[in-house]
């Protein structure tokens, strides 16, 4: 039977994966051949094209260099003779479940754009997960469709957003949000996620204000702070928790988006963020961030994100605004090293306040963790109850509808932690 000649539709073709993702492929536009020895460690052999031919490149200036008509018919060749350095390819690396196929997925580039930003664009699209199961989904699209438009800022953006969806591929709870997949064959890379359609919570916030009474507050607090308690669990430093990166479900449950920033903890090695690639300072927000993430070096932790947390529920009992909106970033830099926060409106339970007054310690070591916070939140919420579950103001969100047993959920994030939704790669 006559070989595949697709190279996307090959088992071990990973398309566009960075470095940083899988140390057996380069993020050079050249096509590679990554052979990993146990004597002589990773080898990376890159692809020449040329005259229409494809040969090894560290072969192609001698005469008796093979040529072949497809990177398919290269790869069979070398699977039966040896490469340079006498290697041999013997096992291939298959790509996961959760690198999908660009035809997969549908949006309209001028009708279905929902966000934008510096160098990404979001669209609402529809994507097949199997045939006859058609979902909506958000599309997320890095700037720069091909190689020859991407900037170096757009390629180290691209980058980052590969990160995000492998930090992402494996997470599975439902008070964070669900990758589907990367579309990486070619270009343009796209992550495929769960598409949220009551938006993000700090409009919700600001929208509804005080017609929102303190018991569905308090729901938002819960399914906040377990969903940090999942990602915690995980190890991940989320570093960019704030109302604006919570968005709500279709079914009206909040869920942590935006890993754009985040970190797993042995990543950070308790040196803080100053390690190459990290963003500076100024682009990280400044009134969301610990005492010492404003110091040289930033000092990135789980309590960070503590501390973060905090000032999450400052703003879902403050109608969704920010900390001193109108000061200038040096005053409030300065009031954060102090310690000198603002204080929560009068509406905030005493045992948030209580707990706040604890999540924002100068000293990360005695912050209470998530795991501690999310209880104590979730204890409160069956102290506080909503007055009619089926009237709760998220209901209002358009294409959202929030079911009582979901309004009044008991936590179940140990049934959760099990699941991953990531394929082990071998």
């Amino acid at each position: 039977m006559a070989a595949v000649r697709n190279l996307e539709d090959q088992p071990w073709y990973h398309g566009l994966r960075p470095r940083q993702d899988i140390l057996s492929l380069l993020t050079q536009p050249e096509i590679i051949i990554s052979v990993r020895n146990e004597k002589k460690g990773y080898s990376h052999l890159t692809l020449k094209f040329e005259n229409g031919k494809w040969s090894l490149g560290a072969l192609s200036k001698k005469k008796s260099c093979p040529k072949f008509n497809t990177v398919v018919e290269l790869i069979e060749y070398y699977q039966k003779h040896d490469l340079p350095g006498h290697l041999k390819m013997t096992k291939p690396i298959h790509r996961p479940k959760w690198l999908i196929k660009h035809a997969a997925c549908t949006f309209d580039m001028q009708k279905d754009l929902i966000g934008t930003g510096n160098f990404c664009k979001v669209y609402k699209g529809l994507y097949e997960r199997e045939e006859n199961d058609v979902i909506q989904v958000a599309i997320k699209i890095c700037h720069g469709a091909s190689i020859d438009t991407m900037t170096e800022e757009s390629k180290k953006a691209r980058e980052s957003m590969m990160h995000e969806a492998h930090l992402m591929s494996y997470y599975v709870h439902k008070h964070v949000i669900q990758l589907y997949g990367v579309a990486c064959d070619h270009y343009p890379v796209m992550i495929v996620m769960e598409f949220c359609p009551g938006g993000n919570l700090q409009d919700h916030l600001q929208k509804y204000k005080d017609q929102i009474e303190v018991g569905e507050l308090i729901c938002y607090a819960s399914e906040t702070a377990r969903g940090m308690r999942y990602l915690h669990s995980k190890s991940c430093v989320h570093r960019d928790l704030a109302a604006r990166n919570c968005l709500i479900s279709e079914n009206g449950l909040i869920k942590i988006s935006d890993f754009g920033l985040s970190k797993i903890a042995e990543e950070l090695g308790g040196k803080g963020g100053e390690n190459e690639g990290e963003p500076p300072l100024e682009q990280i927000p400044l009134r969301w961030m610990a005492p010492e993430c404003l110091k040289r070096p930033q000092l990135w932790s789980l309590k960070s994100d503590v501390w973060s947390f905090g000032v999450l529920l400052y703003e879902i009992f403050n109608e969704g605004q920010k900390p001193w909106p109108d000061d200038p970033p040096k005053k409030i830099a300065t009031l954060i090293r102090k310690g000198k926060m603002l204080e929560f409106p009068p509406k905030t339970p005493a045992q948030i306040k209580e707990m706040v007054a604890k999540i924002w310690s100068l000293t990360p070591d005695q912050r209470p963790t998530m795991n501690e916070i999310a209880t104590s939140i979730t204890a409160l919420r069956k102290e506080i109850k909503l007055t009619n579950p089926s009237k709760a103001v998220i209901k209002q969100v358009i294409s959202v509808s929030r079911s009582k047993s979901e309004t009044n959920a008991d936590d179940d994030d140990e049934s959760l932690r099990s699941k991953t939704s990531r394929s082990t790669e071998k």
